[in-house]
């Protein structure tokens, strides 16, 4: 019996997560594979349109389900480690003392701001970090 509250919260968890991880489809920076089937395979005339509509709504849910789910999470991975390393490993002004006192402690943070962030920018629709800061 104690499997079904379980699923239930599992089955919770995944909705509240993929509702979270629509709300980056928002941006259009956001969108890359929804974008290039727009871009590439989109006919010119309004007659083709219509004639593919049946097979573009699920093709263009599709791309856009793979985009929230897959492409959104690996452009994120590089956003959130640049942002873990400025929080975190970058030292500003800080003594040599306080360095050497910080650092086992953001060792143990890492992976927590990472995850953390990481997820932040998977399912929330955040701006990304500028070229210049790379």
């Amino acid at each position: 019996m104690s499997t079904a509250p379980r699923s239930w919260s599992v089955a919770a968890l995944a909705f509240a997560f993929g509702l979270l991880a629509a709300c980056t489809c928002v941006r259009r920076d956001s969108r890359r594979t929804l974008d290039l089937l727009d871009t590439n395979l989109t006919p010119a005339s309004s007659a083709w349109r219509a004639v593919l509509l049946p097979v573009a709504i699920p093709v263009g849910c599709s791309a856009l389900l793979a985009d929230s789910i897959v492409v959104n999470p690996i452009h994120a991975i590089d956003d959130a480690w640049g942002d873990t390393v400025e929080l975190l490993w970058t030292w500003r002004e800080e003594s040599t003392l306080r360095r050497v006192l910080f650092t086992p402690l953001a060792a143990l943070g890492t992976p927590i701001v990472f995850a953390c962030d990481w997820l932040g920018r998977s399912c929330l629709p955040l701006s990304p970090r500028q070229e210049a800061e790379r």
